[in-house]
């Protein structure tokens, strides 16, 4: 059904504008070469009949979408699947939220009950856009063709389209709510981030200022505290300090008669060494002279200094034993002051202490939660980041489905122009459909195939646009799947048989002397097409 508001336009099967009678020549050669002329080794095959040629336009919709035009199938052959992905549910997160956002102790246990809420797998849906064409290559070449079209006017066969103006409307209006829902959806899901992060981040700013605050208190009672076991901590300091003085003096005063004793003692050692080596000498003078009694004297004088000097060695020894002995006790005992002093001045800062290790345990309680608070919400923001993200990356708009033509302002149709060819036998219908083309202009090749006795028929033809013709081609396969279309694709050739019609035949008849003219069909070629139509 048509739509009674939409303009009809028309585009030209070929480039020129003027009607050249080569076009029907042309399409009557082409169409003549496929015909099957019978005959076959192994399996005979029957000898067809050219029915009919006709010249038929098929429907595309033209549909403009905010500056971008859609391109659809007239005949809904075509479908376009757009993926998308139901997002979870961010209504109920947001419930939950409000309703558990404060105490601080709430939050966190919020976000540890939905730290796998949006790490679900989304469910893969299909929208689909019934007839959209969204080949690149077909955009772009149809974009360009469109230009040569001009407006219906007159009555011309075309094909009766099946999609309708109001399916297509309904069809993106559909995709328009559905991508209102995930708009709406995307925006609730940025809000559940903003508000994630604004509240954690509020919150980090509490805990900081609770810690302040907490660091501020303990401070003001430590100085408290040291004011108050300032008094005491001197004194003690002071009462110590003298008994390690009055200690230490009392064990230097004895190590320092022991220092004098032993250096007198070392003093007599030394001379009694010099008495032995002066008895010694003395001897020998006497042992020399012979004066036996004085040399005998001298030697127990000798005798009697080495027992002294054994005697000053005992005593040396005793003094430096002592000494250590004293000096361990000084060390000792000043150790052992030390160590009370230490422990009354603890027990004197002993609640300073406990002030200290409160402060401390504070801090650190402070910082876990801070951290626990970040670590609980990084995996639920991730999520939620990670389905935008994916959003983003497979997100389709109709804009990147057509092409941009901000002139075109209402829907219209433009009907591409084919010819197709049917042949029938006694038990067979077969058609032949031929795409928007221009001629081939002769070339050394064809000329030298000319030369060589060979065809130059299927030659004749070039493609104008190459995904047209693989469109154009595609009603082949068509009209063997759907019954009802190759009924209407009968009626409308048989109706506009060009085999019939004077002006056409005539244009072939023009068209072939035209064609061997320009030495594009030989002679013989010519003579041959020139009988099959007047059969």
């Amino acid at each position: 059904m048509l739509s009674a508001s939409a303009k009809r336009f028309l585009l030209p099967f070929w480039a020129q504008k003027n009607k050249d009678p080569k076009e029907a020549a042309v399409v009557f050669a082409v169409a003549e070469l496929n015909r099957n002329r019978g005959g076959g080794f192994l399996a005979r095959q029957p000898q067809e009949t050219l029915t009919f040629i006709a010249k038929i336009a098929y429907p595309i919709w033209l549909f403009p979408k905010n500056g971008t035009t859609l391109i659809f199938d007239g005949l809904n052959d075509k479908n376009y699947n757009i993926p998308y992905f139901e997002m979870p549910h961010a209504e109920k997160f947001m419930e939950n939220f409000e309703q558990k956002q404060r105490p601080r102790e709430n939050y966190t246990a919020f976000l540890i009950d939905h730290t796998n809420y949006f790490t679900q797998p989304p469910k893969e849906h299909q929208f689909t856009l019934k007839g959209l064409i969204t080949e690149a290559e077909f955009r772009e070449e149809f974009n360009n063709y469109k230009r040569e079209a001009t407006e219906l006017t007159e009555p011309a066969p075309l094909l009766s389209p099946t999609l309708e103006e109001t399916t297509i409307i309904g069809t993106i209006r559909e995709f328009d709510t559905l991508q209102m829902i995930h708009r709406a959806q995307e925006e609730k899901l940025f809000e559940c981030l903003r508000r994630l992060k604004k509240t954690t981040s509020q919150y980090i700013t509490e805990i900081s200022y609770e810690a302040m605050a907490a660091d501020e208190e303990a401070d003001a009672k430590i100085k408290a505290q040291e004011e108050l076991d300032k008094p005491q901590t001197t004194k003690l300091n002071k009462e110590y300090s003298q008994k390690i003085k009055q200690l230490t003096e009392s064990f230097d005063k004895e190590l320092d008669s022991l220092v004098k004793l032993r250096l007198k003692i070392q003093t007599a050692i030394e001379k009694n060494q010099d008495n032995i080596e002066q008895y010694k000498r003395e001897t020998k003078a006497h042992a020399k002279k012979g004066h036996e009694i004085y040399e005998k004297r001298w030697k127990q004088k000798i005798k009697k200094s080495e027992k002294e000097f054994t005697e000053f060695k005992k005593e040396l020894k005793k003094i430096d034993d002592t000494t250590k002995k004293i000096t361990k006790q000084k060390e000792q005992e000043i150790s052992r002051l030390n160590f009370e002093w230490d422990a009354e001045i603890k027990l004197i800062r002993q609640p300073l202490l406990v002030l200290e290790r409160t402060k401390a345990a504070k801090n650190q309680a402070f910082k876990q939660e801070n951290n626990q608070l970040l670590q609980m919400e990084k995996p639920v923001v991730e999520s939620i980041e990670k389905i935008l993200n994916h959003k983003k990356t497979n997100a389709t708009t109709l804009d990147r489905l057509g092409f941009s033509d901000p002139q075109l302002k209402a829907p219209r149709w433009v009907y591409v122009p084919f010819y197709v060819a049917c042949y029938e036998t006694d038990f067979t219908r077969r058609y032949f459909c031929i795409a928007p083309s221009t001629i081939q202009k002769a070339d050394f090749g064809s000329k030298l195939k000319g030369a060589f006795g060979m065809s130059k028929t299927k030659d004749l033809l070039v493609p104008r646009f190459k995904s047209l013709t693989n469109f154009i081609i595609q009603i082949q396969e068509c009209i063997k799947k759907n019954s009802a279309f190759e009924r209407q694709l009968w009626g409308l050739g048989e109706k506009n048989n060009l085999l019939k019609n004077n002006d056409f035949q005539e244009s072939i008849k023009n068209g072939l002397v035209m064609l061997q003219e320009q030495d594009i069909l030989s002679q013989r070629e010519t003579e041959a097409l020139t009988r099959q139509l007047k059969a």
